[in-house]
């Protein structure tokens, strides 16, 4: 790692009621991280462990394949470092985001926050013209028609629907855009 004074995980679990210095830390690498991986709620950095971290955790956790507990043990304080230190060095680390099942108008919650994610950076780095989405993990209909861009542009059954064929080709794309 670029950096050899990288935050060293402290030997107890970060979660909801913990307070303190490794807490803040997280909380920075966090939003540091959500520069690339909007998907990761904000934080107010305020050296408390409260439920906006947790929810933040869990979504890094998703995104990167750990278990989505939304509490910072040894792996995932260690990835968190590691992920923070690649965007930081401008060499994003690809996502895992496993399918979550068919999303279709009116689905809600973090898979289609990451869905919208992804579809803001496709379009951002490639720039296209579908909407730039709220990142509310709310499938409207903005992020319906974003969706059926992406199925255009990428050969796709355009239904506006996201199943596996459509996952499976943003995931890889988006992973592929972060590093450019």
């Amino acid at each position: 790692m670029a950096n050899q004074n990288y935050p060293v995980y402290p030997g107890t679990a970060l979660r909801v009621g913990s307070g303190g210095s490794d807490v803040k830390t997280m909380q920075q690498y966090l939003n540091g991280i959500g520069v690339v991986y909007t998907a990761i709620n904000r934080l107010t950095v305020d050296s408390k462990f409260g439920a906006n971290t947790q929810k933040a955790v869990i979504r890094f956790q998703k995104q990167f394949d750990l278990s989505p507990d939304g509490v910072i043990g040894k792996n995932t304080w260690n990835k968190i470092v590691e992920v923070y230190l690649s965007v930081a060095d401008y060499k994003a680390l690809d996502v895992k985001t496993k399918y979550p099942g068919l999303m279709v108008k009116g689905s809600s919650g973090d898979s289609v926050r990451f869905l919208q994610s992804y579809l803001n950076t496709i379009k951002k780095k490639k720039n296209l013209s579908w909407p730039t989405l709220t990142v509310d993990g709310i499938f409207g209909s903005n992020t319906q028609s974003a969706v059926s861009g992406f199925q255009y542009i990428y050969s796709l059954t355009v239904d506006g629907k996201v199943g596996t064929n459509t996952w499976s080709k943003l995931i890889p794309e988006f992973n592929t855009l972060i590093k450019v």
